[in-house]
């Protein structure tokens, strides 16, 4: 998966918004106003994930592309290295779901309410 998959496979999930609040060269991805997916455009081979702490273990123990993001909250965000041959494009997409579906659960009823109408 390259950076322009990561964000088209991003913005097809529902009520995603795209916008850089940190500059030029870092998108971030929302879910009613929360980030859950970040690509920092200087560094287009790193991919933004937030994560649960368990799973940031798990990753991070299983495979070498996977690391604590650089600026980010410790083990609630990783950062995985889109170049590494042993990130399938499958596998991405998993972490991708995972990290949308975390900040999509803690939004509360009255914001997922708004994104439905």
């Amino acid at each position: 998966m390259n950076i322009e998959e990561a964000r088209d496979y991003c913005l097809s999930k529902p009520h995603v918004t795209e916008d850089m609040p940190f500059g030029d060269d870092y998108v971030v991805f929302r879910i009613g106003g929360k980030i859950f997916a970040g690509l920092p455009l200087f560094q287009p081979n790193i991919f933004v994930l937030k994560c649960d702490p368990s799973l940031f273990d798990e990753m991070t123990d299983r495979y070498t592309a996977i690391q604590q993001a650089w600026h980010w909250h410790k083990r609630h965000w990783m950062q995985i290295d889109l170049n590494d041959s042993e990130m399938t494009k499958g596998l991405i997409m998993d972490l991708t779901d995972k990290a949308y579906a975390r900040v999509y659960n803690k939004l509360t009823k009255a914001v997922k309410a708004s994104l439905e109408h």
